[in-house]
C-alpha cells in the first residue's frame, strides 16, 4: 500500500564550531552559513519528495467508455500531488486513509484504442515528476462484442446497508459474460438480454463513480464501461462558482480538452451543460467536476455553463459564462 506524506530531511547546521584566527571571524562565517541555509530552505525540512507510481487500478479499459477514475498506488504522494494524462493535468484527489491518488479520466481520453501515459508530480521546493510514465491500456472493443444500454438500479446510495442486485441490459450479451465492478468480476447469471450480479454493500461505502462493464470469456475483450453513481440519498442543489479556463479562441479546445468546474454540492451523477446541452462529465469531488470540450462546442460567442444534479433532490445551478472569441 502506498505510503502517506513524507518529507526529505535536509542538511542542518547544528552548532558546528568553526575555528579561525579569531573567535569573531569564526562567528562571522557561521552566521553567514546559517543565513544561507535559512534563505535556501536547506535547514527547514521543507523539501517535497519526488513521487513514484507503483500500480494503477484499473490498468486498462475498453475504448468508448464513459468517464471513470483511476486509483494510483505509489510512494511520496501528498495532498498537493497532481496527476497528468499524456502530459496534461487531470483532477486529482489524495486519499489520506489509503495513501492513494484518485484521478478523473474523461470520455474523450479513452475514445480510441491505444495507450495513455500517466505521470504524477509534486511541487517545488524539491518535488518533481516521477521519472517514468506508466502506460494505461485502451483496448479496442471486440467485433460484435457486448454493449451496455442500461443499468438497474441507475444509481446507489453511498453507505447502503444491503447488498445490491445489479442488472445490466444490453446488446450481444451471452451466458458466458460476467459483470465487472471497478474492474473486479462478480458471479453473474444470464436471462434474455440481461445479466445480473450481486454486489456487496461494502463496495458502496463512499461516494464516487463506479465503472461497470461486461467481460467476455476472451481476456481483454469487454464492453465499454458505463458510470454507476454512488451518491447521497438526496442530491443537493449544486452551486457553481467558477470555471477554468474562462475563454478560448473559436474552434480551439482548452489544453487537454476539458474545463475544470468549481463549486459545491456536486454529486457523482452531476452533469455539466453547455447552453443547456449536456456534455461528458467526470466527478472528482463535491467541489470539483471536469467536463470534456470538443471543437464543435467552441465555435463562437458566450456559452452559459451550468451544473445539473439528478433526482432524488437535485436541481440546476446558476450559470457562469465561458467566452469564445478572438483569433
Amino acid at each position: 500500500m502506498a505510503s502517506g506524506s513524507q518529507k526529505f530531511i535536509g542538511h542542518k547546521f547544528i552548532g558546528q564550531k568553526f575555528i579561525g584566527r579569531t573567535g569573531l571571524r569564526g562567528l562571522g562565517w557561521a552566521a553567514l552559513l546559517a543565513t544561507a541555509a535559512l534563505l535556501c530552505g536547506c535547514g527547514n525540512n521543507s523539501y517535497n519528495p519526488t513521487p513514484a507510481i507503483a500500480a494503477l487500478f484499473p490498468s486498462g479499459i475498453t475504448a468508448g467508455s464513459q468517464a471513470f477514475t483511476i486509483s494510483v498506488g505509489g510512494t511520496n504522494f501528498q495532498s498537493n500531488t497532481t496527476a497528468q494524462w499524456n502530459g496534461v493535468n487531470r483532477p486529482t484527489v489524495y486519499n489520506q486513509s489509503t495513501g492513494q491518488l484518485v484521478v478523473t479520466i474523461l470520455d474523450g481520453d479513452v475514445s480510441n484504442p491505444g495507450t495513455g501515459q500517466l505521470t504524477v508530480s509534486n511541487p517545488a521546493p524539491g518535488g518533481g515528476q516521477n521519472p517514468n510514465a506508466v502506460s494505461f491500456v485502451i483496448n479496442p472493443p471486440g467485433a460484435n462484442g457486448p454493449v451496455i444500454t442500461s443499468l438497474s438500479p441507475a444509481s446507489v446510495v453511498a453507505g447502503t446497508k444491503t447488498d445490491v442486485m445489479l442488472q445490466v441490459t444490453g446488446q450481444n450479451l451471452v451466458s458466458a459474460d460476467t459483470i465487472t465492478f471497478n474492474g473486479t468480476q462478480f458471479p453473474t447469471t444470464f436471462a434474455g438480454s440481461t445479466l445480473t450480479a450481486t454486489i456487496s454493500n461494502q463496495d458502496f461505502s463512499a461516494t464516487g463513480l463506479a465503472s461497470i462493464a461486461v467481460q467476455t470469456n476472451i481476456p481483454g475483450v469487454a464492453s465499454p464501461s458505463v458510470k454507476l453513481p454512488i451518491g447521497p440519498s438526496s442530491n443537493p442543489v449544486p452551486h457553481l462558482t467558477s470555471i477554468l479556463p474562462t475563454s478560448t479562441a473559436p474552434n480551439t479546445v482548452p489544453p487537454g480538452g476539458y474545463l475544470l468546474v468549481n463549486g459545491s454540492g456536486f454529486a457523482p451523477g452531476s452533469v455539466v451543460n453547455f447552453n443547456s446541452s449536456p456534455r461528458p462529465t467526470g466527478y472528482s469531488s463535491s467541489t470539483q467536476l471536469a467536463v470534456g470540450v470538443s471543437s464543435a462546442d467552441v465555435t463562437g460567442g458566450t456559452i452559459a455553463v451550468t451544473v445539473v444534479n439528478p433526482n432524488p433532490g437535485g436541481g440546476t445551478s446558476s450559470s457562469v459564462n465561458f467566452t469564445v472569441s478572438g483569433n
